[in-house]
């Protein structure tokens, strides 16, 4: 069976500081692949812009055109017009600054979402921008004129402080004082005096970012995509690859495959606990990705069910092992923590 699996795994190369060697879990599989396997370099510093090169869509870090991929996998509609995501948020006064905590982090439901988004709707379409918050955590914004706008993903400033990740670009201005006007509707707007009054976060912002059009199609290099990740399936739609939600183990994921594909999974389970620093869950979620994948797939490399195996943990490079490395059992084998924290800031 000659299947290669390739696994993106946002947050697994977290530098954590400030804790001792055996505080961290013991993957020994894990860092076994990682001590075998042969390293490249893989610039992408994102999940969207590993995702977005993946699949062989050119994007600049400052300019990554996430909002009309997700917007189709969200609504099922191709965008026509220019796309922007402006994702509601809630952000907190801290001695570092405003930090920004996404929507992951509390519960908006779906009223109250649509109650925000009317009377935000309302305000921006003076400006010719029509808002579509079909998904309560995911806000679109299509307009026609396209944006010279710089602008950060929401995985790279959630936990953060928001002070030196703003927009920038021609249009920045613009969109700076327009959010300034629609934080301020939203501080007073009756959904967050509600919120308040229950002791609930108040949505008072939007993060805007991700905006583009669709690209030309390109091939995809993958037969098969498991992804819960809405980038992922918007690319999987546009390119018409097949996709299906991310498995809970890898036998589920190898009885998906047939003789000759090539798999892409997405492990998002590191990513949200990463940008937040929250240690223990990181650890009970690398605890997981070892039992539940990295032990079957190197047992599946040793027996020759798989050809290769390609870890990308946005580290700066992608780690890949065919099945004849991994009985190169002479190589000693390195922490996972070590490895990849050493390499992250090389």
């Amino acid at each position: 069976m000659t299947v290669s699996v390739s696994v993106l795994a946002h947050g697994l190369a977290e530098g954590f500081t400030g804790y001792a060697p055996d505080a961290f879990t013991k993957a020994p599989a894990l860092s076994r692949f990682l001590s075998r396997s042969r390293r490249r370099a893989f610039a992408a510093r994102s999940p969207e812009e590993a995702a977005l090169s993946l699949f062989g869509q050119r994007a600049r870090q400052s300019a990554l055109p996430v909002a009309p991929y997700s917007y189709l996998a969200d609504t099922g509609r191709m965008p026509q017009q220019y796309c922007l995501r402006a994702d509601p948020v809630h952000l907190q006064v801290d001695s570092g600054g405003l930090i920004l905590f996404d929507a992951a982090t509390f519960t908006l439901r779906r009223e109250e979402s649509r109650a925000l988004s009317d009377s935000i709707g309302h305000w921006l379409s003076q400006d010719g921008w029509q808002l579509n918050a079909s998904h309560p955590r995911r806000w679109y914004l299509c307009g026609a004129n396209a944006q010279q706008l710089a602008t950060q993903p929401l995985s790279l400033v959630r936990g953060k402080s928001v002070g030196g990740v703003l927009p920038q670009g021609q249009d920045a201005s613009q969109w700076l004082a327009r959010c300034n006007e629609i934080q301020m509707l939203m501080t007073s707007h009756p959904v967050n005096q509600q919120r308040a009054a229950r002791g609930l976060p108040q949505v008072n912002s939007l993060w805007i970012w991700g905006g583009g059009v669709l690209a030309e199609r390109s091939a995809c290099r993958y037969s098969k995509v498991f992804a819960n990740d809405v980038l992922v399936r918007g690319l999987c739609l546009h390119a018409a690859t097949p996709c299906e939600p991310e498995p809970q183990h890898a036998q589920a994921l190898l009885q998906h495959l047939e003789k000759s594909e090539r798999a892409l999974l997405v492990l998002d389970g590191c990513s949200a606990v990463a940008a937040y620093q929250d240690f223990p869950r990181w650890n009970e979620a690398v605890e997981g990705y070892e039992q539940q994948w990295f032990v079957p797939l190197l047992k599946a490399l040793l027996t020759g069910r798989l050809q290769s195996l390609e870890l990308l943990p946005l580290n700066g490079y992608r780690y890949r092992m065919v099945f004849h490395q991994a009985w190169h059992l002479w190589k000693r084998s390195r922490s996972y923590q070590d490895i990849l924290a050493c390499e992250n800031t090389a």
